[in-house]
């Protein structure tokens, strides 16, 4: 069901350039300029996230230091980081996903999952935090997908190459990045 959610979203973006229509969350220029730098000083008061651009529009990326850890319960450190992010999401329109990334983690004791399912279950987890009652976005904003070691960091001088298991948080604007 998630995943018909994600294609769904994925194609109304890609064919939206084809019928001429502009989505109500598409806001060109303003979405990837004037949101970036919003997203840039909103989360220079966290470290623990790294703001950068991508064609489909804002990545906000945290390190996940315990994949196995975070698979059962979410850790403080964590929640404590999606609330953050969820406060931001809040005051924009923009749909967001939120994909996490693990890359080759075996979990002892963990029922012998694969990689990607145990992205998958945290992913699924995060998603819960920001669409539970308390909180503040709603369920056609917000999707999930666990990628497991299937998209693996792109080792930059800016990323250090410690974002190996990391959560992304991608506020869409559109394809072409404009």
């Amino acid at each position: 069901m998630r995943l018909k959610r994600i294609l769904y979203l994925l194609i109304v973006i890609l064919l939206q350039p084809v019928f001429g229509a502009e989505s109500t969350h598409i806001l060109h220029d303003k979405c990837i300029n004037d949101l970036y730098f919003d997203a840039k000083e909103y989360f220079s008061l966290n470290t623990d996230f790294l703001v950068s651009r991508d064609p489909r529009g804002i990545v906000l990326t945290c390190n996940i230091s315990n994949p196995c850890g975070e698979y059962g319960k979410i850790s403080p450190n964590i929640y404590k980081n999606i609330v953050f992010a969820e406060v931001f999401l809040a005051k924009i329109k923009n749909p967001a996903i939120i994909e996490v990334h693990t890359n080759d983690v075996s979990c002892q004791g963990i029922d012998n999952l694969k990689n990607w399912e145990i992205s998958t279950v945290i992913a699924n987890n995060l998603e819960s935090i920001v669409l539970s009652p308390k909180g503040k976005l709603n369920r056609e904003r917000i999707n999930s997908v666990g990628y497991g070691e299937f998209l693996p960091a792109k080792n930059t001088p800016n990323n250090g190459s410690k974002y190996l298991n990391r959560i992304d948080i991608i506020i869409l604007c559109n394809v072409s990045g404009e």
